[in-house]
């Protein structure tokens, strides 16, 4: 939630010449509607039912960057999925950074009603055990600089890639 998913995945699938996949902007794509609005009909769980079908959907893809919704984590099967489908990386940034880019964007359900900074809070401490069991490294977007993170992520990709081959 504002670590830098999109913006970074797009930069990277690029250097790579990957293709690029947001699985929020599938769901958009296939229900005509955005995030905000699936939320005020369908609830959160409708939400994350939605985001499920989609990453099984997708989950056979090869040399593609995938930009996944913040909390695509909280589900065990959707856990299992992502770490099946290859090399992982956990975006983070400082509290005061994920406030900054994220209290006045319209279409962040989970944050949008109250204090920012409190939801974000409670957001990653639900979130964080399952981002770090579940990735193969950590970064810090705070020093937001696309190409810079870039090649420290396709760094570590190749070796992964040389260890697991």
């Amino acid at each position: 939630m504002g670590s830098g998913k999109t913006s970074i995945g797009k930069k990277l699938s690029r250097m790579m010449k990957f293709d690029f996949i947001d699985t929020d902007h599938l769901i958009e794509d296939k229900t005509g509607v955005d995030i905000s609005t699936i939320f005020e009909h369908e609830g959160e769980t409708g939400f994350r039912k939605r985001e499920n079908k989609i990453l099984e959907s997708i989950s056979n893809i090869e040399n593609t960057i995938v930009g996944t919704g913040g909390g695509i984590i909280l589900s065990e099967e959707n856990r299992l999925i992502i770490k099946n489908m290859g090399f992982i990386v956990y975006l983070t940034a400082s509290i005061k950074e994920l406030v900054y880019r994220t209290e006045q964007d319209k279409n962040r359900p989970l944050i949008k009603n109250g204090d920012a900074e409190i939801k974000i809070i409670e957001i990653l401490k639900e979130r964080e055990k399952y981002y770090k069991n579940t990735s193969n490294i950590k970064l810090s977007t705070d020093n937001y600089d696309t190409v810079k993170l870039s090649k420290i992520i396709i760094k570590n990709y190749e070796k992964y890639e040389k260890n697991n081959c």
